[in-house]
């Protein structure tokens, strides 16, 4: 396997919840011009593009037949990849084996969505299955009650057992899911491609929000966001000649594991418990680490990039990727800010920008900006980051995604 380093990212501009002056080719065109214009590239020199969305979302099959034509694809190779939330590191994985494996020396990798052009809870419509079995089990709460099992059938009513678990677990409270959200909003307006920007934002603020499905309020929810993400893929060997910055991040690490889905079933009559997290505490994550020849990821690793549906999950996927015992005591303790010890989410995460199918990629691409130097706005983490960790979740909790970077190549 060869080395691959990202050369480029390139946004389309500032994620928002609505592009109505703008139509699916048009929305990515810019993305994939910023993205070249940072290097010494030419249209001609991209080997392979790897890009995926959440196709139910926009009603749209086979959109990269529409697109290829408007970022210079026509002729080349073109993977599609949707794999639930982990499609835009799905994608980037795509690219970088495309380029490891000697198959091409540069890859263009797109991830994007345009959550104007549907309804994307109609697509994330099997995410009430976890409510939906839990009533066959238990009964079904017709007030809503504490548990939100009718009064929160939807995205935020699956999560809200894995935040009920999650603090269980980690002995915390609702409070700090409320500081863990503002300190999101908070890095978000330091980031000029950020949905939501909320300065100074504060617990308080966060809690005036109403609640969805307990313990989450609406504050601790993501948006719908329209954006494309893209990044160029370099072969060790052309890095020189394709670079136009001596500061690239490498690919160190890519692991993807699966399992089946948090939710119970009806014929064994069992529910998941959707905070245990297995497969990325005990199988993905020891795999990146291997792989990177991370021995100490809490010493060795300088910040994260986290896939942050809701706000509890930003304090629950540190813990699984062993970069912290007790995130709840991590953030009382001021240790996941962007001058912390082990920063988290700086760029403000998915909980304050989710274009789906971009948002496992934009991990990646805010990890790498970190390790080049280039995080625009005030969110770029005060210290050298020498490796950083990109993470991406999917499906019903059983999917993870797990990429990490390095300022130095892996010596193979």
């Amino acid at each position: 396997m060869r080395n691959v380093a990202i050369i480029s990212v390139g946004y389309n501009g500032r994620f928002v919840a609505k592009r109505p002056d703008v139509n699916i080719p048009e929305l990515i065109q810019p993305a994939v011009a910023n993205a070249i214009k940072k290097t010494k590239l030419k249209y001609s020199d991209i080997g392979v593009v790897v890009e995926g969305n959440m196709p139910t979302f926009e009603g749209i099959n086979y959109p990269h037949l529409w697109f290829s034509d408007h970022i210079g694809a026509a002729g080349k190779p073109v993977l599609r990849i949707s794999t639930g939330g982990t499609t835009g590191m799905s994608v980037f994985q795509g690219g970088y084996y495309c380029v490891a494996s000697g198959m091409f020396d540069v890859a263009m990798v797109i991830g994007w969505e345009k959550h104007d052009e549907g309804d994307a809870q109609v697509g994330l419509i099997g995410i009430v299955l976890p409510e939906a079995f839990s009533m066959f089990q238990f009964g079904p709460d017709m007030g809503g009650g504490g548990t939100g099992m009718m009064g929160g059938l939807s995205s935020t009513g699956g999560a809200s057992f894995q935040a009920l678990s999650y603090l269980h677990r980690a002995k915390g409270t609702p409070d700090h899911i409320d500081k863990m959200a503002a300190q999101a909003r908070s890095n978000a307006a330091k980031n000029p491609y950020a949905h939501l920007q909320h300065p100074n934002c504060t617990a308080a603020d966060i809690a005036k929000t109403p609640m969805v499905s307990y313990p989450l309020r609406y504050g601790h929810t993501c948006p719908a966001s329209c954006g494309a993400c893209v990044m160029l893929l370099v072969a060790e060997e052309k890095v020189k000649k394709f670079a136009d910055t001596d500061r690239v991040a490498w690919v160190k690490a890519v692991a993807t594991a699966s399992s089946d889905a948090t939710t119970g079933n009806l014929v064994d009559g069992q529910i998941n418990d959707p905070a245990e997290q297995a497969i990325c505490e005990k199988i993905a994550a020891p795999k990146a680490y291997k792989m990177a020849g991370i021995q100490n990821p809490k010493k060795e690793i300088q910040m994260c990039e986290v896939y942050d549906g809701f706000a509890h999950q930003e304090l629950m996927w540190p813990e699984k990727l062993h970069l912290v015992d007790n995130s709840c005591k991590a953030i009382d303790e001021g240790r996941l800010a962007i001058d912390g010890d082990m920063p988290v989410n700086p760029s403000g995460g998915v909980v304050s920008t989710n274009a789906i199918g971009a948002s496992a990629m934009v991990r990646v691409a805010e990890a790498s900006l970190q390790i080049m130097g280039m995080a625009e706005g005030g969110h770029q983490v005060p210290r050298r980051v020498k490796n950083a960790l990109a993470h991406g979740w999917g499906g019903l909790f059983q999917f993870v995604t797990i990429t990490i970077l390095g300022d130095e190549p892996v010596k193979r």
